[in-house]
């Protein structure tokens, strides 16, 4: 990642984190099942995320190929979350307040890469691509 990225990966990452959390600690709270909980963050932060990271991460502009790339990438973070607050919730007994961040943090470097590669098509952002000529 480079240090262009890092801010507004960040701000957008934090975002989602902040949306992310909410749902499952206040799905908790009212007595929903982590799953479902886990469904309506994924809805949420793919709107989010996607939206965001095209304009201010990586400077491209929206697409429906882009959006269904990104989609497909986080589909894949899907069963990889629920599992990481399986582990954290109910195999660690921890309350949701921790499993949430923990497992959160766990997928913070997928994330990255897999929304770079969505939005951009490439491993690397438009900006950090080599020219083509000298």
């Amino acid at each position: 990642m480079t240090a262009r990225l890092l801010g507004p990966y960040g701000f957008v990452a934090g975002l989602c984190v902040v949306v992310h959390l909410a749902i499952l600690v206040g799905g908790d709270r009212l007595g929903l099942h982590y799953a479902l909980s886990t469904t309506l963050s994924f809805i949420s932060c793919v709107a989010i995320g996607y939206s965001l990271h095209s304009r201010l991460t990586f400077g491209v502009p929206a697409s429906l190929r882009g959006l269904s790339r990104y989609t497909l990438a986080m589909a894949l973070n899907y069963p990889l979350s629920i599992l990481a607050v399986w582990l954290f919730y109910r195999l660690l007994g921890q309350p949701m307040a921790i499993a949430a961040p923990a497992s959160t943090l766990a997928m913070t470097l997928y994330n990255f890469v897999s929304s770079r590669w969505a939005i951009t098509g490439s491993q690397r952002a438009p900006q950090e691509r080599a020219p083509l000529h000298d």
